[in-house]
């Protein structure tokens, strides 16, 4: 039987997004940590090194702070390999920033948490304008690896 769960959250970039959850109880740096022509986590020992963010909802603790956040969030979505939105539960400002700037909706404060909720591969509906976050298991299941 499908399985779908609805979250209230705190919308912090407004608009809507979905796709494929990439799950991770961690920190993440764009700059150094992520490639942004290809999208992919390059940071050795992440626990997402290797995965696409392309395309993903990125549900993970926070962005790690750097200025050249936004900057490399602009490249990866000029490349096409963006993020279609973030679930964090720490907001970082230049993550924010960078969101803002590529139309990136971001969502916090969730009324559960999301790594005890929300799997790898999980189908998830980000709507920050509304404060609302479905998941769905109903979806055929993605490794992410693509």
């Amino acid at each position: 039987m499908p399985e779908k769960l609805v979250l209230r959250a705190r919308g912090v970039v407004k608009g809507r997004a979905e796709g494929y959850a990439l799950v991770a109880d961690a920190t993440l740096s764009f700059w150094g940590e992520v490639d942004p022509v290809s999208g992919r986590v390059i940071g050795r020992g992440h626990p997402l090194e290797g995965q696409s963010l392309a395309g993903r909802v990125l549900v993970i603790r926070s962005t790690r702070g750097s200025s050249a956040t936004p900057m490399v969030l602009n490249l990866a979505a000029l490349e096409g390999v963006a993020p279609a939105a973030f679930v964090n539960v720490e907001v970082d400002s230049l993550a924010a920033l960078g969101a803002i700037v590529n139309r990136i909706p971001m969502v916090t404060d969730l009324e559960r948490d999301p790594f005890e909720t929300i799997r790898t591969g999980d189908y998830v509906i980000v709507d920050a304008s509304a404060g609302i976050l479905e998941v769905r298991r109903d979806e055929p299941q993605d490794s992410g690896g693509g």
